[in-house]
Parts: C-alpha cells; sequence; structure tokens
C-alpha cells in the first residue's frame, strides 16, 4: 500500500509540472501575439503618417517633395522609431527628424539640420551630431524610448586658415568640462553601438512613396 500511495504523489506531481508548463506555453505564445499586434500596429500608424499629405515640423509644415524615411530601433527595445528626412526643411542640407510610436500616437521626438547625425543603436541610444556654421558644434545625447536628453556639447571655432583654434565642451547644465572627462563618458556611451550614420543627401534612406512603403513598412493588403 505505502508502494501505491508513492506511486500516487509521483504521479500527481507529475501531473502538476505538466499542466504548469501548458499554462506557462500558453501565456508566452498570448505574450507573443500582442507583442506581434502591437508591432504590426505600429508599423500602420507610421505608413499612415508618411502618406499624409502634409509633415509636422514641430511648429510648421512642409511639403511632400524630397521626403525620405527610414525604420530603425535606436535604443534596443525591439520598438522602431520613424527617421524623416526633408530635403528642404532647413537652410542646411536638409532636415532629420526622430518620430516615436507612444500612447498609440506618432510623436515627434527632436529634429537636427543635416550636415552628420550618427544613431549607434545601443540600449543608452546614443546619438552624436554635428553643426557647421560660422564654426561648429558637436551634440552627444540619449534616447530611452520617450525622449532625447542632451549629455554633452562641444563648440569650436576656426582661424582663417581653417584651423581649429578654440574648442570648449560643456555638461547638459551649461557648465564647462575637460575634454578629457567627455571622452571618457562618450566612450561609455558608444559601448555595443551599432553606428548608422545619416549625412548630406541622405542617401541611405528610402524616399516617401507607396513602393517603399510596402517594402520597407508594411505590405499593404
Amino acid at each position: 500500500m505505502e508502494n501505491g500511495n508513492e506511486w500516487d504523489k509521483i504521479s500527481k506531481t507529475k501531473s502538476s509540472v505538466v499542466m504548469l508548463v501548458i499554462i506557462m506555453v500558453n501565456q508566452l505564445f498570448a505574450i507573443q501575439k500582442i507583442y506581434a499586434v502591437e508591432k504590426n500596429d505600429v508599423k500602420v500608424a507610421y505608413r499612415e503618417f508618411l502618406s499624409e499629405k502634409n509633415l509636422l515640423w514641430t511648429n510648421r509644415y512642409t511639403t511632400d517633395e524630397g521626403i525620405k524615411f527610414r525604420l530603425e530601433d535606436l535604443n534596443k527595445d525591439d520598438k522602431q522609431e520613424l527617421l524623416i528626412y526633408d530635403e528642404y526643411g532647413s537652410n542646411a542640407t536638409g532636415q532629420l527628424a526622430v518620430y516615436a510610436y507612444i500612447n498609440r500616437k506618432v510623436k515627434y521626438i527632436a529634429s537636427y539640420p543635416l550636415w552628420k547625425v550618427t544613431f549607434y543603436r545601443n540600449k543608452v541610444g546614443f546619438v552624436y551630431s554635428e553643426i557647421y556654421r560660422d564654426g561648429y558644434e558637436k551634440s552627444y545625447q540619449v534616447y530611452n524610448g520617450k525622449k532625447i536628453k542632451q549629455k554633452y556639447t562641444c563648440q569650436g571655432f576656426y582661424d582663417d586658415s581653417m584651423k581649429k583654434t578654440v574648442e570648449t565642451y560643456y555638461d547638459s547644465k551649461g557648465n564647462k568640462i575637460s575634454k578629457k572627462t567627455v571622452k571618457n563618458q562618450i566612450r561609455k556611451l558608444k559601448k555595443n553601438g551599432k553606428k548608422l550614420t545619416i549625412s548630406e543627401g541622405a542617401n541611405n534612406m528610402y524616399l516617401n512613396n507607396k513602393d517603399n512603403w510596402d517594402k520597407y513598412i508594411l505590405l499593404k493588403k
């Protein structure tokens, strides 16, 4: 009888383990299904946004002409951001803007006059950008999935022979900081980054048209 009772206990334990595994597998499938739906919602929203007659750049509109786009996960959270290049959106060589899908809406995050912008696509969402006018400004930022935040800036000037004469680094509060300190911090921010550089002409982005929406965002049936 004792052996029979022990066998019953073992059988019940095995049954419980099997049931637990089944429940966990079902939950995993349910989570994956929800995630797949969310990813599809993001792509649908981006496609609709790009198909609008006018695109909103902070407080002004621009025409559809000269628009390019690209989807990228900028901070390795498995959620893609929408990059939009506007050839006529700046007095530089165009304007590059970042949009994200937040609370079921496409929201503007930031924009850059396009000389050079590099996204490192790592967990801290490190972004490096350059602006050249009378002098130059280098910007070092991080993206957390909702906002792009300033970490450091560098301002520099040239002499008549176009050699650098002054280069000053600042923290996020505008306080001067040593170049060595900034370089050490930037090295950490770049860690495990997969670089994507977008510069004049945005040649690694896609023209804003239906064929490219089908190919690079979502095939509309």
